[in-house]
């Protein structure tokens, strides 16, 4: 209650009594009707606490339920395969831009010769690392990358390899308190400001059957060393959570109705006949099927029933509603785990270009964000670190004054019509909505070797004679031969 509203109340409590109502009523109208507290409001409970308090305790079930997911069901395997296939497809490639063409194709001749032994166990390239450690962040909420030294004597021109493991050998027992002089949240080192020291790792996975050595004891490994993948989603937040969290119990749900309704249609297919004896037994001696209860019925069966004996059905209901409860659920899983239904189950039934333009146009943005924001500054740039401080302490290029830079080509992103996205594309180019750079970059390509590989392929028609329909400098899009003034170099060139 305000001063003046107390000074009113002792000169004239009715009028101070009328305003307060007053206020509060406004008040009531002013509030945000998802804090109200009522009926309605009294099942919607929730806590003040932050990220790491609540992904602490639920990380493990979480990660283990996610697992199951991936593992037994179809839908959990397709998201992480879209997911996977948009976001990483055949590789997040890295692109010298230092700006000599000489060092350029120097580091990029390296590069590439490294990409094919990058991995330390010997089985994946490195695209197919990005695509291993991207979807164990995925089912599991995070995953580590690991740069291994090598020794001198290895065949690796470039002395580096990588090593990728789940989160599950973060040490999360390392957990609010100092270990060795790190502070430590959730197996994760934080120093000033919470920026990220290291990693508490295993040396094996806990859950492994067979372990070499101390397999629970972790040791510290500096963030120099390792790469922490995952999404944040809140500030302050140290772990990631499995992308399939929010869908968990609705999956589940899902997978317990489509039993329902296939054990349903099992039993309604069940056509058995029922034979009753009447009057007296054949022979005193005949056995007693008192032990040979009808417990469970089969297709075809005949049953024989003894005397006062009758058998009855449940009379099942329809399952009218059930294409409906499936429908709705798989679009909320797709919603849920940041994926279009279509690309969940494949159905295009009812899919025209505009909606599944429509739909992917969402679904790229969420792919392009994870590309630049999360997998760029995590994994490609501390990667390519790593590649070079290796590449000059073998001798393979040389220190620079401005440093090593690169571009991050993403994989290309197929059109759904083909033609219609190239032409509007052309004239984004033509308008200078979008540089030639972009352009070709989009395709998945690195625009200066293609333009290295175009000028060498026309050098070649050139001193063959040949004419061909792509060649935009003797024929247009229509297929059309261009003026000959189009083509020849003015008289004042030729004669020099």
């Amino acid at each position: 209650m305000s001063r003046a509203l107390q000074a009113l109340a002792w000169i004239a409590p009715g009028a101070a009594m009328k305003r307060a109502r007053a206020f509060s009523a406004l008040d009531q109208k002013r509030a945000y009707d998802g804090a109200r507290v009522g009926r309605r409001g009294d099942s919607f409970t929730a806590a003040a606490t932050s990220a790491n308090v609540e992904i602490g305790p639920a990380l493990a079930r979480l990660r283990d339920r996610s697992r199951d997911l991936a593992r037994n069901t179809w839908a959990g395997r397709r998201i992480l395969d879209v997911h996977v296939g948009h976001t990483i497809g055949t590789g997040i490639n890295a692109v010298p831009a230092t700006g000599s063409d000489r060092t350029d194709r120097q580091l990029g001749d390296a590069w590439l010769e490294w990409c094919d032994t990058s991995d330390v166990e010997g089985i994946n390239n490195f695209a197919g690392q990005q695509a291993l450690l991207y979807s164990s962040a995925l089912e599991g909420g995070d995953a580590v990358m690991r740069r291994i030294p090598l020794r001198s004597g290895d065949r690796r021109r470039v002395k580096l390899a990588l090593q990728v493991l789940e989160g599950d050998l973060i040490d999360e027992s390392r957990d609010l308190g100092t270990f060795d002089n790190q502070y430590s949240r959730l197996g994760v080192g934080l120093g000033t400001w919470d920026a990220r020291t290291g990693l508490w790792l295993h040396s094996q996975h806990p859950g492994e059957y067979t372990f070499r050595g101390a397999p629970f004891n972790s040791t510290f490994v500096p963030v120099e060393d390792v790469i922490h993948l995952f999404r944040p989603l809140r500030a302050g937040q140290v772990r990631g959570v499995p992308v399939f969290a929010p869908i968990l119990m609705p999956s589940r749900d899902l997978g317990d109705l489509v039993d329902a309704v296939i054990m349903k249609a099992k039993t309604e297919a069940c056509y058995t006949g029922f034979v009753t004896l009447e009057g007296e037994r054949t022979s005193p001696l005949s056995p007693s099927r008192d032990d040979a209860r009808i417990e469970e019925m089969r297709p075809g069966m005949i049953a024989y029933l003894q005397e006062g004996e009758k058998i009855s059905f449940a009379q099942p209901t329809s399952s009218g509603q059930y294409e409906q409860v499936w429908l709705s659920t798989l679009f909320g899983m797709a919603a849920g785990a940041g994926i279009t239904y279509d690309q969940l189950t494949g159905d295009l039934r009812q899919a025209n270009y505009s909606s599944l333009r429509a739909g992917k146009i969402e679904q790229r943005r969420l792919t392009e964000q994870t590309q630049y924001n999360v997998l760029v500054p995590q994994m490609m740039r501390r990667v390519t670190n790593w590649f070079v401080d290796a590449a000059i302490l073998a001798d393979v290029i040389k220190p620079r004054r401005d440093g090593w830079r690169f571009d991050y080509v993403m994989p290309a992103v197929e059109p759904i019509d083909p033609r219609k996205d190239l032409e509007a594309d052309i004239l984004a180019v033509r308008a200078g909505r979008m540089t030639p750079q972009t352009f070709i970059s989009a395709w998945g390509e690195d625009w200066r070797k293609v333009i290295k590989d175009t000028s060498a392929f026309l050098k070649i028609i050139d001193a063959e004679n040949l004419v061909l329909d792509i060649d935009p400098r003797r024929t247009s899009q229509l297929g059309v031969a261009q003026a000959d003034a189009a083509n020849e170099k003015p008289a004042a060139d030729a004669a020099n």
